[in-house]
């Protein structure tokens, strides 16, 4: 990342910011409502770890709830001169998809789980209805 672009984005932090951005060693967790940096602040916690240490790109983990927490991320890591397609930047589902897919044997399971489209969903949740009733039936016969 460019030292002058870091240094000009840095000083615009507040003190709680300039320290999640600081903390190079460890997790940090950024809680914060829309609007107030958090992009900004992780973005830049990521050159610096990348500037400070010598952690490859593909070693740091972003994970984030939305697919446009992703987009927002890796454009903004672009900005600093970070190439966003190094850094590993997920929603959480699809991080834990892609572990569970990778690693499905580790877990004991014979093939790897295949997420269901809607069609699938739905009938699986038909079906589940369809038995509840026939449970509920046989159970109001029989108790009366």
């Amino acid at each position: 990342m460019a030292e002058a672009i870091f240094d000009t984005e840095y000083k615009k932090l507040n003190k709680a910011q300039k320290e999640a951005v600081d903390t190079i060693e460890g997790p940090v967790m950024v809680i914060a409502g829309p609007g107030t940096g958090k992009t900004q602040v992780i973005a830049l916690r990521i050159g610096n770890i990348l500037s400070k240490t010598d952690t490859p790109a593909d070693g740091v983990l972003c994970l984030t709830f939305t697919n446009s927490g992703v987009s927002a991320m890796k454009k903004r890591l672009s900005v600093y001169g970070i190439d966003p397609s190094r850094v590993v930047v997920s929603t959480f589902h699809a991080f834990g998809t892609r572990l569970i897919e990778e690693f499905y044997q580790n877990l004991d399971l014979s093939l790897p789980p295949v997420t269901l489209d809607e069609a699938d969903a739905v009938g699986i949740v038909d079906d589940i209805l369809s038995r509840l009733s026939k449970i509920k039936k046989w159970c109001d016969q029989t108790l009366s």
